[in-house]
């Protein structure tokens, strides 16, 4: 329970490319045979306007709703007619509309917040391969502290964690991923997802049980009624295979039913010694629209990971802290073949359901259930000495199953009270976490030395049976309410939230059986003003709240802990030229989170709830997508994070991991004419400061820069018989440089990923 509470609370260089020129309107970003729908050109839309050609045009010509009058400010996009339009595909770079900052269709200009949206065009671009590569260029995101593709770990304004404080990416189309006690996490394949946005700051007021720094929710692929056939072929260094479909389109003819079906299988072996991953994923979805008030999507998803890949550890001697004996491979295994294992098996099934009342109303409900199991064993290196490198190992096994329940339901009105425009929502969520785990570890007496390590001994099995088994039942039931208000040019957002949360484990070896409850109110607020040139500074206030599991010491008398809170202020300034596909935002904001629990001063086997972390930074991000082929990322954050309450020696600490300064670009660009048509580059570069590796800032990780390049050709563009044939190749960290990723504490350091060279061929019909 301590664990899982510390794993759920957790979450110079200026760089800034700000290229707004071009002659592109937003609909010819993209070169023909892109994924999405290319959007029209700018027009004036209204809340109105949307709702009465939602009524009276057919479903695949609704625009999304717009909270008010801001004529050419905001690009239309080509969407349907059902729930949760914004999640429709996008091309280019440049997302105008999110859902996951407010649960409404709202223009990311209007939005008094800081959003940020990673386009299916983007992955595509840069071929990630797991979500957290997906989140390199976004700003306030460090997204590989611990790089694994097994695990999606990610610091957003300086909260995250690694191990057992580690803040997983965990929402799924606007729902909770819930998971395991211990090491049962899900994780989502990227090649089946839509986008991926990322809301700043507390969340809370929509979301329940959030971290301080923000959220990111991973969108999934959606029916379309455009038809879609595509079929992959990969290959890379270090025996990588994959083969990846997605096929789309009408299941009828008049369009009432859609269907998508996406998948994807993989085998490779890792820069790591004796280490392997594999994948099979497949996510089916139709949708049914038998007018255009209703739809319903039913969205499914199946994966194993047979093996799991790398996600141990190295220590900092010999790595960040030289050694007289030398220094560590980037493919040092710190545990053996013989015993290291990751199975893991996931699969859902759910809904979203929308219907249209009136010209007012409109009811939603968001369903999913999910089943995660996973086998977890690994020998983890606890100390080393520096003077001979021998090291003690920690054996640990865990069997972890979970069935999980998320349900969100909506009531949305839009009206007007005299000039005032309203769009409320109404809410009522609810989820269940219900869990076994069967865990066991012992100090292993292999003998081991970092600088000379011998594999493939015998390890003693550990004996885990009946006695070892917890079990563990979290729900959170969250009533809430939100107002989105335009009146003329200004935007002004209020939300309000109440909380009920418990938790209740049995543990069979001691026979304790602890129980929680927790209740909170958290709000929101945020003020807007539209420019005509399209500028548009903003203020917030936010907070935020997680449970702290657990209780004080018997001499505090077994309380339980008050949950960890957070508060936001935030102000910046966003800028959408009209007329042309991108946006600029920048933010400051200034972060406090209260109630972090840390060492009992009269025990320091128990906690106390007085520890306070502040977080504060400026955030610069720009996106452009333009007419004559050019697509650009450009990012920078500045981030602050210090403790400064603690009982600790970490008082008055920066945080470990969190860099002061993270900055990087990406320009890809498409030759549309002449004899290189159909020839697409791109390059990247992404810098990471300096970060401190413990909570007493003792030693330190190094800076390190990066490079990513990639190359595409449409053979079709040049041979009009190949039409839909495209050959790629994608290289990251081309100088394959080796570096340590970040380091958590003197024996918990993470190598970074070298250089991972892909190509591939790509069909389309």
């Amino acid at each position: 329970m301590h664990d899982r509470a510390r794993l759920q609370r957790s979450t110079a260089c200026a760089f800034a490319l700000l290229v707004l020129g071009g002659t592109a309107l937003p609909g010819a970003a993209r070169a023909q045979g892109s994924s999405g729908n290319p959007a029209p050109a700018n027009t004036p839309a209204t809340a109105s306007d949307a709702t009465t050609a939602a009524t009276a045009a057919p479903a695949a010509e609704a625009a999304p709703p717009v909270l008010g009058d801001a004529p050419t400010l905001i690009p239309e996009v080509n969407v349907q007619a059902t729930a949760w339009r914004a999640w429709q595909p996008t091309s280019g770079y440049v997302a105008p509309v999110t859902t996951t900052g407010s649960k409404t269709d709202t223009p990311i200009i209007e939005a008094p917040q800081s959003l940020g949206v990673v386009t299916r065009d983007q992955i595509d671009d840069q071929q990630a391969q797991s979500v957290s590569q997906a989140l390199r260029y976004t700003a306030g995101v460090l997204p590989e502290v611990r790089p694994s593709n097994r695990y999606d770990s990610v610091f957003v304004r300086g909260f995250g964690g690694t191990g057992s404080s580690a803040a997983y990416v965990n929402f799924l189309d606007g729902l909770r991923q819930q998971r395991g006690i211990s090491y049962n996490v899900p994780g989502v394949d990227p090649w089946l997802l839509e986008r991926i946005e990322v809301l700043r700051g507390p969340a809370s007021v929509l979301y329940g049980q959030t971290g301080a720094g923000g959220l990111v929710n991973l969108v999934s692929k959606r029916p379309t009624e455009e038809p879609i056939h595509e079929v992959r072929l990969e290959a890379g260094n270090y025996g990588r295979v994959q083969s990846l479909f997605d096929f789309g389109g009408k299941l009828t003819e008049d369009g009432e039913f859609t269907y998508r079906l996406t998948g994807v299988a993989r085998r490779a072996d890792t820069q790591y010694d004796d280490t392997t991953e594999s994948r099979i994923a497949i996510a089916p979805a139709v949708t049914w629209r038998p007018d255009n008030d209703t739809t319903l999507t039913i969205l499914g998803n199946f994966q194993r990971d047979p093996e799991g890949g790398f996600y141990n550890f190295v220590p900092a001697t010999g790595t960040v802290i030289a050694n007289p004996r030398g220094k560590l491979r980037s493919s040092f295994f710190g545990g053996d073949p013989n015993f290291d294992d990751y199975e893991r098996n996931q699969a859902s099934i759910g809904y979203q359901f929308e219907r249209r009342l009136d010209q007012v109303w409109t009811v939603r409900q968001n369903f999913r259930y999910s089943y995660i199991d996973s086998d977890f064993k690994a020998l983890s290196i606890r100390t080393v000495n520096a003077s001979t490198g021998a090291a003690t190992r920690l054996a640990t096994q865990s069997f972890d199953v979970a069935n999980t329940f998320a349900l969100d339901n909506q009531a949305q009105a839009s009206f007007d009270t005299g000039p005032l425009r309203h769009t409320v929502l109404f809410g009522l969520d609810w989820a269940r976490d219900s869990a076994k785990r069967k865990l066991g570890s012992a100090n292993s007496t292999a003998a081991f030395n970092i600088f000379q390590p011998l594999y493939y001994q015998y390890i003693t099995p550990l004996t885990i049976g009946a006695a070892q088994t917890t079990y563990q039942n979290q729900d959170q039931l969250g009533l809430y309410a939100q107002d989105q208000v335009a009146f003329g040019k200004f935007r002004f957002n209020i939300g309000v939230r109440h909380d009920w949360a418990t938790s209740e484990t049995v543990t069979r070896s001691t026979s304790a059986h602890t129980s929680q409850d927790d209740g909170k109110t958290t709000w929101r607020t945020g003020l807007l003003y539209l420019f005509d040139n399209g500028l548009a500074p903003y203020a917030s206030y936010s907070t935020s709240f997680l449970p702290n599991a657990g209780t004080s010491s018997p001499a505090r008398g077994n309380t339980p802990f008050d949950p960890t809170t957070g508060e936001q202020y935030e102000a910046g300034v966003k800028y959408q030229p009209p007329g042309f596909n991108s946006y600029v935002q920048a933010a400051a904001y200034h972060i406090r989170q209260d109630n972090v629990l840390t060492t009992d001063p009269n025990n320091a086997l128990y906690s106390v709830e007085t520890g306070r972390i502040r977080s504060r930074g400026v955030e610069l991000e720009a996106r452009a997508s333009l007419a004559d082929g050019l697509d650009l990322i450009a990012a920078y954050s500045y981030i602050d994070a210090e403790v400064t309450r603690s009982n600790g020696t970490d008082l008055g600490k920066r945080v470990p991991q969190v860099p002061h300064n993270l900055a990087s670009g990406w320009l890809n660009y498409r030759f549309n004419e002449g004899p290189l048509r159909g020839l697409e580059l791109g390059g990247g570069v992404r810098y990471v400061g300096s970060t401190y590796g413990n909570t007493t800032n003792t030693f330190k990780v190094d800076d390190v820069t990066l490079f990513d390049a990639a190359i595409r050709y449409d053979v079709g563009a040049a041979i009009p018989q190949a039409k839909g044939l495209e050959l790629t190749l994608n290289a990251n960290n081309i100088a394959d440089k080796s570096y340590v990723a970040s380091c958590s504490s003197e024996v918990a350091c993470y190598y970074g990923n070298r250089l991972l060279l892909l190509g591939g061929v790509r069909l389309k019909w």
